[in-house]
């Protein structure tokens, strides 16, 4: 079958070709993905890395802790992730909040957060992230494609049919209940198995790993004659040369005496865009090639000599911590250990001769320690792996700005890591993940979530003035007018009951809600709540600034909003803590006698929440 072997030629090609780029390299996406994961292991890939001396040789891997620097320091998490109302009004605003909740739960339930972890750790690891939409019983769920069980096209990955294998158990293969031949693969798989394990030898091999049996899942653009073929369907010569979108799913069954590949076809699927179940992310993209650039690969001139430096270090101590011995009395056995000589033997010799130990101290081992240590330098430098980044105690009397400061510039390079990864999981989010979660949302026909201070008094708001409505319009119903005073009444009952769920609100006939939500998600790529330095450094600056500002110039009034709006304090949600703290000042005062409340502490809080 065409499918079959076509995939055989791009295994091989992919396996043991190269491909050549603009700076003179020849690039193999599959030798890269090795080097990295025997790197990952402190391992090389040179057979011949030992010598007589000191047996295999030293590897100090230097970029596994960078990559989980940069980990940490690019992780997101769901609640990042927002969707943007449509307008600037009320119920625009409010419906976006439901949306947002709609969708981190959703999100929770994928264990999207997990997902997000491996994403910081894969792609300075690899260069690249390639993500797969998957169809499971609960739905649709989103992992990340390890790079080992893939073949892809090294210049393209998305343009061109991407390869992916899979293993399965005879039981998890059974439960694939929309495929056809299982029963045939699992009874294949165990002849196979059986007939390369004839005589049970202990150091036999077989081509399967215990029981599990090898899936082939090609996705991508083919003609349409292999796809044809694939669904036992006829073919002509004109198919060739049209092309698909399509997915075909089998197991590979080896060659037949002729040499043609073998396998049993489960699934062949002609597929929409929009049902294409793979994205990619790029890191430090490189002309020419498909994968970028990952913390192993940027190091690896590092990790050379690194390495060199560190064998060059063991192999003189190894020699240099040889105990010998010199002496000019031929009289003197060759070994003092050939007769097992014990500590404290007096070793005699002629008259005028000399007996000691010989000094071996190597003296290019503190030479070789610097060199090393200057590469480090040099690694910190590329990877921002300094000291005050990676967590490192700082020396006593350093102040508490000064750290601050060096975290910042320290950090700072992973900015832009973070703003691409924000702007590849907004596409990805939007595409894969909002729409599910808005139609799940829909159909419960409520939700039920805590809200910030600053949500709840805008979705009580808006909750208030549909319950009016819909309470004015059932008063006119009766033939009943409602007057202010009977208005302001029945808002004040709404809100007392709205209040007393505390941060909770249950909010129904949310499908008027999802309806306005926006279809766009941002993720928020700064995260000053994560960071109680840089939060308490900006709350600190604003209530200095709040200090200082004259009412009267519209210049500092202006610039003193715009500071607030980028620390994240909106007038708002700080008129909502100040309002809570003057309550809570005033029913924490002591009652009876003729004890007098102080109001000095409220009217200073009070002229503060008016300066800012």
């Amino acid at each position: 079958m065409q499918i079959f072997q076509y995939v055989e030629e791009l295994k091989t090609f992919y396996e043991t070709r190269t491909i050549p780029l603009q700076s003179g390299d020849d690039f193999s996406a599959y030798q890269l993905i090795k080097s990295v994961n025997y790197a990952r292991r402190s391992r090389y890939i040179d057979s011949n890395a030992f010598d007589d001396i000191i047996g295999e040789y030293p590897y100090d891997n230097i970029s596994e802790y960078r990559i989980r620097l940069e980990a940490r320091s690019t992780d997101r998490d769901i609640k990042h992730m927002e969707v943007e109302p449509v307008d600037s009004s009320d119920e625009a605003r409010v419906s976006a909040m439901v949306a947002t909740k709609a969708l981190q739960r959703k999100m929770r339930l994928m264990k999207f957060g997990k997902t997000l972890n491996e994403y910081s750790v894969v792609r300075p690891r690899y260069g690249a992230s390639l993500f797969e939409r998957v169809e499971t019983e609960d739905g649709k769920d989103v992992y990340i494609v390890p790079w080992e069980n893939v073949i892809t096209d090294m210049t393209d990955i998305l343009s061109s049919p991407i390869v992916q294998k899979y293993y399965y158990t005879p039981s998890q293969l059974k439960k694939q209940s929309t495929w056809a031949n299982v029963d045939l693969a699992i009874t294949t798989a165990r002849e196979r198995k059986k007939s390369k394990d004839i005589g049970n030898k202990a150091n036999a091999e077989a081509d399967t790993v215990g029981s599990y049996i090898e899936v082939f899942n090609v996705v991508g653009e083919i003609e349409r004659s292999k796809l044809l073929e694939a669904q036992g369907k006829e073919w002509d010569e004109k198919d060739m040369n049209e092309f698909v979108l399509a997915r075909i799913i089998y197991a590979p069954n080896g060659k037949d005496k002729a040499g043609k590949c073998q396998g049993i076809v489960f699934r062949a699927d002609e597929l929409t865009e929009d049902e294409y179940p793979y994205k990619l992310d790029v890191r430090h993209p490189v002309i020419g090639r498909a994968i970028g650039e990952g913390l192993p690969e940027e190091l690896s001139e590092h990790q050379r000599w690194h390495n060199f430096y560190k064998t060059e270090e063991a192999r003189a101590v190894a020699i240099g911590g040889k105990i010998l011995f010199y002496t000019d009395d031929g009289n003197v056995v060759d070994s003092i250990y050939a007769d097992g000589i014990d500590h404290g033997t007096i070793m005699q010799v002629g008259e005028g001769r000399t007996f000691q130990q010989l000094n071996t101290v190597p003296t290019s081992v503190p030479v070789y320690q610097n060199i090393t240590e200057a590469w480090d330098q040099s690694a910190d430098k590329k990877a921002s792996s300094f000291s005050a980044v990676m967590g490192e105690e700082s020396k006593s009397g350093t102040p508490f700005r000064a750290q601050y400061l060096q975290n910042v510039a320290g950090t700072s390079q992973f900015e832009q890591e973070l703003e691409d990864m924000g702007l590849f999981l907004e596409e990805l989010v939007s595409d894969w993940i909002l729409e599910d979660a808005l139609n799940e949302a829909a159909s419960a026909n409520e939700i039920d979530e805590v809200f910030t201070k600053e949500e709840l008094d805008l979705i009580d708001r808006t909750i208030i003035n549909r319950e009016m409505i819909k309470r004015g319009a059932d008063s006119l119903m009766n033939g009943q007018l409602v007057t202010p005073e009977v208005q302001a009444v029945m808002e004040k009952d709404i809100n007392t009951d709205l209040k007393r769920k505390g941060a909770r609100r249950k909010i129904t006939d949310i499908q008027e809600f999802i309806k306005k939500a926006g279809k766009k998600v941002v993720v928020h790529t700064t995260d000053e709540q994560r960071s109680k330095a840089i939060l308490f450094e900006s709350y600190s600056n604003a209530i200095n600034l709040a200090k200082g500002i004259d009412r009267t110039d519209p210049v500092q009034l202006a610039l003193r909003d715009k500071v607030l709006d980028m620390i994240g304090v909106s007038e708002q949600e700080l008129m909502l803590y100040v309002n809570e703290a003057m309550q809570a000042a005033s029913t924490q005062a002591p009652t009876g006698g003729n004890v007098r409340v102080d109001n000095t502490q409220l009217n200073q809080e009070q002229n503060l929440a008016a300066n800012v």
